[in-house]
């Protein structure tokens, strides 16, 4: 009984048979009923606690007020008696009246049992069993959703359910509203469908957000809002569950799925050519990232067009159609859950109604597909993007190299055609041969050579696509040819109707180059298409005309007795690479003339060097011996061409040397070096080999660095599991906010190329000590002697003392612990362990200090370990004494150094252990 003082009635009934009790002020009433647990609350003198109200109701304890008016019988004579009475009877009426009690508690142990399960089959089937044993329901199913339409996980009954259609009568309606529905008459129901012809009545519960809990009767009315509310208690901790595993399911699933991806994209960059990239792309996609249905499509001729995949079930593809066209144009990626409501998707086969779209640079469309709505969700996208950029770096990488090797071998047919030209013994035949040339080595179809004769232009040769009209006689002051003739340089044309001085002979010609021929006349080449030729196609055609002039010259001065030696003189000036005149003697090259090329590249004037030996001023001591063997060759009468270095002006670089005789055959015949510059072909050579090893370092940054957030996150995860303290997993959103951003910055590094991020001023103590709270150190602390300021990628400096606390950690001993050095106070407030401890309770762990250097110019990480053994380099890449380590670690930590402009070395700590100093000025 409730009340500060209970009425005559109530305290009468404690003194009948049949009634146990005690009377409650309300201050004390909430204790004593959690003690008790009675079968009814008695109220006396007003109201109770909110508090005690709503722990009777969950209780099922029914609360009777004593204040009520009696219900006076025609026998009640006496009006007290009879308020007893009634008192007594509503006691009794109310305590009868509560049978679900029992219900409610066998529900809450059956509750509690939900949450030791681990797999949702048992969980699913336990609700069911829970609804059947503890709450008297004879049929029962849950129903999940899956696809279109609903499957039944588990069921109670003799009648085991069929996969229900999404538009199945309150199932469907009770899970697109969540609204709970008790239906008293199914066949009169206006939604309510049977699926067996016996059921008459039934209650329809949400659970959470992925199904419906049903259950069934063969009676009318059989259930009430007693039971309505029981199952949704029971749904409500089940779908709890339920949401909780489906969490940890798709937490591991997609740690899992991230692992596979890194370990896989080796295989993925080590790709040769683009049709094995593609073949790999669909590979990984089915193989590890568990996407069975997926296209790659490039663009070709303004189509986007299926080089991999499931191309059976994409055509072509237009570059504005659809999503597949937002995705090309737009450059941005797209998550398309139902293709039938999607205002853009257009897809090519009716069946697909979900699909991931991902931009591949600004090459293509890489896109999975599948048959069921909303099949994808943001982690396959995040995934598949992933990938993508992977495949973005490789592809640049495959396409360098084949341009690279096509240029290469462009030049070197380039040479040989000029090697041929110089043996030409007729003007036409030369002119002939270098139109060929232009066709067929430099690719240009529609070309002609225009000789110049006084102020005219006249056709001498072209190729066999040239319209027969297009070729005429011009003067010089006519149109780009003119202007090419008159001024002697090139010019390099993309829309020649908006050219002020382009006549174009064909008004189909939108683009062109022209080039003079020494000063002997003009090549030009044409297209019908806008911006045909680039920087490139111009350099090639210069480097040919070159070689064109310097052989239509030698006829001319041949034919002509040496009378034209001037012109002959001016084209030796005109060659684009530096040129040199020689004669052979006694074994050496003496320089007799050099054009200007020559001085600009080499630095040595015509009067400086012109009576010297060659070799002397451009060979450098490394190449002695070669040159060398060039004398010897040329002192037999024997052409030279291949690649050199030689001294210049501005250092050595590469040429590409090709020296002739006058007279071929004859010993110590005078003749010509020419030296083309290809240094800037080497150093993209050069350029390509580190993007390679970039890449590499990539794959190994990404493998490595990962591991650590996995591994914190993969502890907590298993810590929460045993303990059920849930706090645990804001440990685990941290450790996955971390590989976030670390797999962002990493997927931004692939795509862009760049080391470090935007800097900015941090004080080291704060970096220090958010690097150790994202390590995994056990019992290892850190002491933070002073402070400073570095400008530097916050992200990148975290992962470089993220490496170094590791290596200090998985290196380290107690054999040096006993030297101060380094370690400073252990007892200071900067000094800790990682759970928190101070370092004196810290056992056989070691201990990482951080502080500045002497000179204020940089900053330290030291530890008490054992060291670095003399006799290896610790920056080598693979290189560990651990067994659980690497050998990534101190290369990363070097890498990050170097691409913020510091130095890094490592020396002995003054506890014998290893000290990283970093000099930032």
């Amino acid at each position: 009984m409730v009340g500060d003082s209970p009425c005559e009635g109530a305290g009468a009934l404690l003194e009948r048979d049949g009634f146990t009790g005690r009377a409650c002020p309300q201050s004390e009433a909430r204790s004593a009923f959690e003690e008790l647990h009675p079968d009814c609350l008695v109220v006396c003198g007003g109201s109770i606690p909110t508090a005690l109200a709503a722990a009777a109701s969950e209780d099922g304890c029914p609360i009777v007020d004593c204040d009520d008016p009696p219900i006076l019988t025609r026998n009640d004579d006496d009006e007290d008696a009879a308020g007893e009475s009634a008192l007594d009877d509503r006691v009794t009426r109310a305590v009868g009246g509560t049978p679900n009690r029992e219900r409610i508690a066998r529900l809450h142990e059956g509750s509690a049992e939900l949450v030791g399960i681990e797999e949702r089959g048992p969980l699913h089937r336990r609700v069911v069993g829970i609804a059947e044993d503890v709450l008297g329901f004879d049929t029962a199913a849950l129903y999940i959703h899956e696809g279109d339409g609903f499957v039944p996980s588990a069921a109670i009954g003799d009648d085991r359910p069929d996969r229900l259609a999404p538009d199945h009568g309150m199932v469907s309606q009770v899970f697109e509203t969540g609204e709970p529905a008790l239906i008293d008459d199914i066949e009169s129901h206006s939604i309510a469908e049977q699926q067996i012809e016996r059921h008459r009545s039934g209650l329809v519960v949400p659970f959470g957000d992925d199904g419906v809990f049903a259950g069934l009767s063969t009676e009318f009315a059989a259930f009430d809002d007693v039971d309505m509310e029981l199952a949704e208690l029971l749904v409500t901790h089940g779908s709890q569950v339920d949401a909780r595993l489906q969490a940890e399911g798709d937490l591991r699933d997609r740690q899992q799925r991230i692992t596979r991806l890194h370990e896989a994209a080796p295989s993925l960059i080590d790709a040769d050519s683009e049709a094995a990239l593609f073949d790999r792309v669909v590979d990984i996609t089915e193989g590890v990232l568990a996407l069975d249905q997926s296209v790659l499509l490039m663009e070709r001729d303004g189509e986007l067009t299926p080089v991999g995949g499931r191309t059976d079930r994409v055509d072509e593809v237009s570059t504005d159609a659809g999503i597949v066209g937002r995705t090309y144009n737009e450059k941005r990626s797209f998550l398309v859950t139902d293709a039938d409501t999607h205002e853009d998707a257009e897809p090519a086969n009716e069946s697909v109604k979900s699909a991931i779209s991902i931009p591949v640079g600004d090459s293509g469309v890489f896109q999975v597909i599948s048959d069921e709505k909303a099949a994808f969700d943001e982690t396959d996208v995040e995934l598949a993007e992933l990938l993508i950029g992977y495949v973005e770096a490789t592809l640049d990488r495959i396409r360098s190299e084949a341009a690279l090797r096509e240029s290469r071998q462009v030049i070197e047919r380039l040479h040989t055609t000029a090697m041929e030209l110089g043996t030409a013994e007729t003007e036409p035949e030369l002119l002939d041969n270098a139109a060929d040339a232009a066709e067929d080595v430099l690719e240009m179809d529609m070309c002609k050579l225009d000789l110049r004769d006084g102020d005219v232009l006249v056709p001498v040769a072209e190729s066999g696509n040239v319209p027969d009209d297009a070729g005429r006689e011009m003067h010089v002051s006519e149109g780009l040819a003119g202007k090419t003739a008159r001024t002697g340089e090139s010019y390099l044309v993309v829309d020649l109707h908006g050219d002020a001085d382009a006549e174009p002979t064909d008004p189909e010609f939108e683009s062109a180059i022209s080039v003079p021929i020494g000063d002997l006349g003009v090549f030009q080449a044409v297209a019908t298409e806008p911006a045909a030729f680039d920087e490139e196609d111009l350099e090639l055609a210069e480097l040919l005309m070159a070689h064109v002039a310097v052989a239509l010259q030698r006829l001319r001065a041949e034919a002509e007795l040496r009378r034209e030696r001037d012109s002959l003189e001016a084209l030796f000036e005109n060659i684009p690479g530096s040129a040199v005149a020689y004669e052979m003697i006694d074994g050496e090259p003496i320089v007799r003339r050099v054009n200007g090329a020559f001085e600009r590249t080499f630095g040595y004037g015509a009067d400086e060097i012109e009576g010297e030996s060659l070799d002397e001023y451009i060979v450098p001591p490394e190449s002695a011996e070669e040159a060398a063997t060039f004398n010897e060759q040329l002192a037999n009468g024997d052409r030279v061409q291949t690649e050199v270095e030689r001294r210049t002006a501005d250092g050595t670089k590469h040429f590409l040397l090709q020296v002739t005789p006058l007279e071929v055959g004859e010993e110590n015949a005078p003749g010509y070096a020419i030296y083309s510059d290809v240094t800037e072909q080497r150093q993209r050579e050069a350029e390509l080999r580190r993007q390679n090893e970039r890449l590499d370092q990539f794959a190994s940054v990404v493998s490595h660095d990962l591991r650590n957030p996995l591994n914190v996150a993969s502890g907590y995860l298993d810590l929460a599991k045993q303990t059920d303290d849930f706090d645990k997993l804001e440990q685990v959103e941290d450790a996955l906010d971390r590989m976030d951003c670390l797999v962002t910055d990493l997927l931004s590094l692939a795509r862009e190329g760049q080391d470090v991020g935007e800097t900015q001023s941090i004080e080291l103590s704060t970096i220090a000590w958010e690097a150790w709270a994202h390590t995994a150190t056990g019992d290892a602390s850190i002491d933070v002697v002073d402070d400073t300021t570095i400008d530097a990628d916050p992200d990148r400096l975290v992962e470089l003392f993220g490496n170094l606390y590791r290596n200090s950690v998985e290196h380290g001993s107690t054999s040096s612990r006993t030297e101060s050095g380094d370690t400073a106070d252990h007892g200071s407030a900067n000094s800790r362990t990682a759970s928190g401890a101070t370092a004196e309770g810290a056992g056989d762990a070691p201990t990482v200090t951080v502080g500045t250097l002497a000179t204020g110019e940089g900053f330290y990480v030291a530890d008490d370990g054992p060291g670095i053994d003399d006799d290896i380099d610790p920056f080598d890449t693979g290189v560990t004494t651990s067994e659980e380590g690497t050998g990534f670690g101190l290369p990363i930590v070097e890498s990050i150094a170097e691409a913020h402009g510091w130095s890094v070395s490592v020396t002995e700590s003054e506890a014998g252990g290893a000290r990283f100093e970093f000099e930032t000025a």
